[in-house]
């Protein structure tokens, strides 16, 4: 009964102004722009490719685009490196480094969680376990968006706690978030989502 009270008011918290960059009208111009040349149209230098049908392979741990994290992103650390390094992209010949602006809304758009499209991604139903009579089943899924130190917003699916990470479902992928990167009031509904699930665990 604790965890069915509780609940409602984990879901009414999540509630946070969406982030207004977007991948198809704000990020893929920029890419287009400045990246075609190498990564894009069928060329897939360095085994990245941008454009709208391929860019979700390039989103994810340990690949160009990490969500939340820019510096863990490869790709922004190369677009923001100084123009003398060779490792600068794009590099000389191949295009116009990106301006202040452009690297701006990249980071933004990577801040927020960087997503692609306005699809849902799929949801999974944690809180389905058959617990025995009496017992409380696990908390469902919170899908909402997640405001970050930097006052940025990650929209994505609450799926569990692993320790210190939220893991957060973006574009059909778990991404594990450290919650101390977020702001209070979120840390709040990961604590208590997290305290509903250890309750309800064997």
């Amino acid at each position: 009964m604790k965890i069915n009270l509780l609940l409602p008011a984990i879901f009414g918290l999540a509630s946070f102004t969406a982030s207004a960059v977007e991948y198809e009208t704000d990020i893929f111009p920029i890419f287009k722009s400045k990246c075609s040349k190498c990564h894009m149209e069928g060329s897939s230098k360095g085994g990245v490719a941008l454009d709208l049908d391929e860019i979700t392979k390039e989103i994810g741990s340990s690949k160009a685009i990490v969500p939340g994290d820019t510096e863990k992103s490869d790709l922004f650390e190369k677009v923001t490196l100084p123009d003398d390094d060779g490792d600068k992209m794009p590099p000389e010949g191949k295009g116009r480094p990106m301006s202040a602006g452009e690297i701006a809304k990249l980071k933004e758009w990577i801040e927020s969680g960087a997503q692609v499209g306005d699809e849902k991604p799929e949801m999974t139903d944690t809180g389905t376990d058959e617990k025995p009579e009496g017992m409380a089943k696990r908390p469902n899924p919170i899908e909402g968006s997640w405001t970050n130190t930097s006052g940025k917003t990650i929209k994505a699916t609450l799926v569990r706690v692993d320790g210190d990470k939220a893991i957060l479902r973006m574009n059909g992928k778990d991404f594990p978030y450290p919650i101390e990167n977020l702001t209070a009031d979120s840390q709040k509904i990961i604590q208590g989502f997290a305290e509903a699930w250890n309750k309800a665990s064997p």
